[in-house]
């Protein structure tokens, strides 16, 4: 999937070249603060392959903050595409399961997931007073890991964004408040072992507060 958003940037921002001027580009960058949540399911199996036990956490929440860059190619003064990407990941609190692994009923599984390059291409539609509105398709990576349960395949995991928010012009740049609102498909991994842990995460969502600063050029 970061093939076709790299494509899709690549195409837009090198064939509308020739329709705009270089002051029609943006660059800008922004300080996240959200709340993410979703399903979990972690299922534990025998060597045999027979499911031995399930706990399942619904409705799991954790809030982190996080810096993005993002650069945007105007068509006019009312729409703008443009693409952000969060240099750095978004760390979920580990979980912990007691007694669940070592195949004695002593030994405690921790799993903490990070969620890694996330990156939105997005349309950005704008109105004479400052008020706009962003639609998104967002690509991120989920590194999984743990202790006492093998290693984990990374994951990938697709979603969308929605947002409404202000820009007031400060003379040299601009500054944002916005609201988002992130959802992403459901994600499946296992330790790869006989006696596998699979864990599940399903209705991944999250809202978001953000300031962002911008420079038009």
């Amino acid at each position: 999937m970061k093939k076709i958003i790299a494509t899709i940037v690549a195409l837009v921002f090198s064939t509308s070249a020739y329709a705009v001027t270089i002051s029609d580009i943006s660059v800008g960058a922004s300080l996240n603060h959200g709340i993410y949540g979703g399903n979990g399911k972690e299922e534990n199996y025998t060597h045999t392959g027979t499911l031995e036990t399930t706990t399942k956490k619904d409705g799991a929440a954790f809030v982190d903050t996080y810096a993005t860059v993002f650069l945007e190619l105007a068509f006019n003064e009312n729409l703008s595409l443009g693409v952000s990407y969060a240099p750095e990941a978004v760390d979920t609190p580990q979980n912990v399961n007691s007694g669940e692994g070592g195949g004695d009923n002593s030994t405690d599984i921790k799993v903490q997931a990070d969620f890694e390059d996330l990156t939105t291409v997005y349309a950005l539609a704008r109105s004479d007073i400052g008020v706009f509105a962003k639609v998104g398709y967002s690509q991120m990576d989920i590194n999984i890991t743990s202790e006492n349960a093998g290693t984990y395949k990374d994951q990938e995991t697709d979603g969308l964004e929605f947002a409404i928010g202000y820009e007031h012009d400060l003379g040299e740049i601009g500054i944002r408040a916005e609201l988002a609102y992130h959802s992403f498909d459901d994600v499946k991994a296992d330790n790869g072992q006989t006696d596998k842990n699979e864990i599940t995460v399903s209705n991944m969502e999250g809202a978001t507060a953000r300031i962002s600063l911008v420079k038009s050029f």
